[in-house]
């Protein structure tokens, strides 16, 4: 990748006339979700105002906990954008959590992977109460994709021994952030070039950690196309599980899309809870 093309790898290249048509039907899709589901809105894991989550709970009984981390470049987007991404969910048997955490500038990316390990822990404690103990799986999506592999790489015996992670599914991720120093990106997530190597992920996969489903959708640009598909080959190359796929006419946002009923990224959920709880 040249870096006179950066910002357009992965800023303005990113973007898609059909943005404002997506979000509006997300908001649609949002308020169905929460008039039809059981929520309990705004749980808190920490002190600041963004250190909370929303909490969807399973119909019927619950087979498993699942965790959402939302896009945003650490700097931006809410919780309450992206409801409906618990709704077939919910109704397949998991709890969906759907995370805020802090934001940069405020707060580093350091201070954000900090803040959501202790997400997780609240989490657990609040739904295994009692003797049975849920699978937990952790999705995110471009940034939240980030924190997702940074969470199983930090906490790496917590996550598969007490905390009960079978598996996580990035989606649309960014797993080496040297590129965004040279972005108006970093003009709020401030990384100096070491910084930008001790939070890229791809530099410290290492073996022993749990099965991957990385996606991105076909309409991305190479560079975030690449930054998943290098990725995946790093966590199969130190040994683990993982899968890559690319997903038909979406974009970097309507491929959520694929959380619908029938959706691919259901799919795989689905084959990833059958195959790590047999």
């Amino acid at each position: 990748m040249n870096t006179i093309n950066f910002e357009n790898d992965y800023v303005v290249g990113q973007k898609n006339n059909n943005y404002n048509e997506v979000m509006a039907k997300f908001k649609e899709l949002n308020h169905l979700a929460l008039i039809s589901k059981k929520w309990k809105k705004n749980i808190y894991y920490g002190f600041h105002e963004r250190e909370c989550f929303d909490l969807c709970y399973a119909v019927g009984d619950a087979k498993a906990i699942f965790v959402y981390l939302h896009a945003g470049y650490w700097q931006s987007r809410d919780k309450n954008q992206f409801y409906f991404i618990a709704d077939h969910l919910a109704e397949l048997g998991y709890h969906v959590a759907i995370m805020n955490y802090p934001l940069c500038p405020e707060v580093s990316i350091e201070k954000i992977k900090k803040s959501l390990s202790y997400s997780l822990f609240t989490l657990n404690t609040l739904l295994n109460f009692d003797s049975k103990k849920l699978p937990m799986y952790i999705c995110g999506h471009s940034a939240g994709a980030h924190l997702t592999t940074e969470l199983v790489l930090n906490t790496r015996c917590l996550i598969k021994d007490w905390l009960n992670v079978k598996g996580i599914i990035p989606i649309s991720g960014i797993y080496d952030l040297v590129p965004l120093r040279s972005t108006s990106l970093n003009i709020n997530i401030k990384l100096d070039s070491s910084q930008a190597r001790e939070n890229s992920p791809i530099l410290r996969v290492s073996d022993d950690l749990v099965p991957a489903e990385f996606f991105v959708g076909s309409y991305e640009t190479e560079a975030f196309i690449q930054q998943s598909q290098k990725m995946k080959e790093q966590w199969e190359f130190k040994g683990n599980l993982a899968n890559f796929r690319v997903l038909k006419d979406s974009d970097h946002f309507s491929l959520l899309f694929h959380f619908l009923r029938n959706g691919e990224i259901v799919k795989s959920i689905e084959r990833l809870y059958a195959s790590t709880n047999i």
